[in-house]
């Protein structure tokens, strides 16, 4: 088999494409590969919906992936074609994108380097192109099936926030709970964006009228927008959000307590962290410091106490153990767990709706880590859309058509 067959079938091409030349050139950084790929003489090309001779040629140059440690370069006089109605159009190629000046195959490689949890300076780096680069990759891919791919019907919608970085730009974040994707984002976590990001899912085809249930956290922003705008869906406030300000409680009176007892401070984890995830030590100084300082150690009680009420949920719908709970942690005395009670009564609808459903936190857990992994991989965002990119690149269950054999 002549060298330039072998690399027409490595490249998968097909006719009228074939490769009419190959050359290694010496350069200070080493061997580059060249390939000049060429089309069959008097070929005509699809454009418009019918087949057109070719017109002119317009010179091309694409970057593709390292053979072994040599770059890789492809080359080709493009055909330019005049349509029916006068028009001079260039004809698209079979390996690479309208406009790019990479191979599908050295994009899809890009982009499974960033979704392994690559940064883009890094990935860039490895690649030897700027890092500038690999962000115009990916945000032509996900912009690309951001417009092409229809969001199914969503029934049940999670609406959360989260930030750029540490008390940074934040972003409302809109998930279909069923299928464990993103649908919607927008800047901001008020009333308004809450409604920017319902229009964002509709755009691609999601009808809030078809959603029955809305979880979220008890921001009045998220309440007063979903009671609006969506007045059928009902509302839920998930564990997640519970237990997180049920933990905020404890962790403030821990931190009232460290100010008058050097023993407490850095024991922050040790409070919350699930008592089922503790070792034995950690187990036995926790009890230690809660008989020292019973009031702590009495938050602490409590906390344990209202996850097993949440606990239970699942397996009864009724809400007399809350009730019960309330009362008695009520009669504590400790302020900021008075402040939660209070903060439950108050939200009293979207609680009941808890105890009906039963709906699990494990997805908004992972999603919140992932938000992390997202945010500590680039080190924080300066650019909120990058980081809106990003969020719908790893979590939005888009199919960028990644090439696998053929480019």
């Amino acid at each position: 088999m002549r060298t330039e067959d072998l690399f027409s079938t490595a490249l998968g091409l097909q006719k009228p494409w074939y490769v009419e030349k190959v050359e290694f050139k010496a350069k200070d950084s080493g061997r580059e590969l060249h390939i000049h790929l060429n089309h069959e003489r008097n070929s005509k090309f699809l454009v418009e919906g019918g087949f057109c001779a070719v017109y002119d040629h317009q010179e091309r140059k694409w970057s593709h992936l390292n053979f072994f440690e040599h770059e890789c370069y492809l080359y080709a006089h493009v055909p330019r074609v005049k349509t029916k109605t006068g028009q001079v159009l260039l004809v698209e190629v079979p390996w690479a994108q309208p406009g790019s000046s990479f191979t599908l195959l050295f994009e899809a490689y890009a982009a499974l380097l960033v979704r392994g949890g690559m940064p883009m300076r890094v990935a860039g780096d490895y690649l030897s192109i700027d890092g500038l680069r690999i962000w115009t990759i990916i945000n032509r891919q996900v912009s690309e099936a951001l417009s092409t791919q229809p969001l199914e019907a969503v029934k049940h919608l999670d609406v959360d926030e989260t930030s750029t970085k540490k008390g940074h730009q934040y972003i409302t974040v809109l998930t279909d709970v069923e299928r464990k994707k993103v649908v919607g984002l927008a800047p901001g976590k008020d009333a308004e964006a809450f409604n920017n990001a319902l229009i964002d899912m509709e755009i691609r085809g999601a009808d809030r009228n078809r959603v029955s249930v809305i979880t979220m956290d008890m921001s009045p922003s998220f309440i007063s927008a979903a009671s609006k705008k969506m007045p059928n869906a009902k509302i839920v406030f998930d564990r997640f959000h519970l237990e997180q300000s049920m933990n905020k409680a404890v962790d403030q009176v821990r931190k009232e307590e460290a100010r008058l007892y050097k023993d407490l401070r850095k024991t922050r984890c040790l409070w919350l962290k699930n008592r089922g995830n503790l070792r034995e030590d950690q187990q036995q100084m926790i009890n230690d410091l809660a008989a020292s300082y019973p009031r702590l150690g009495q938050a602490y009680r409590i906390k344990e106490q209202f996850k097993e009420v949440l606990n239970d949920a699942c397996f009864s719908s009724k809400v007399s153990p809350l009730n019960r709970w309330m009362k008695i942690v009520w009669n504590s005395g400790i302020e900021p767990i008075q402040n939660l009670v209070n903060t439950i009564a108050k939200h009293w609808y979207g609680i009941q709706t808890y105890f009906k459903y039963c709906i699990s936190n494990r997805f908004s857990e992972r999603i919140n880590l992932k938000f992390h992994e997202i945010k500590r991989t680039a080190k924080g965002y300066a650019n909120i859309n990058n980081f809106i990119l990003m969020i719908y690149f790893h979590l939005g269950q888009l199919d960028l058509k990644l090439p696998t054999k053929n480019c």
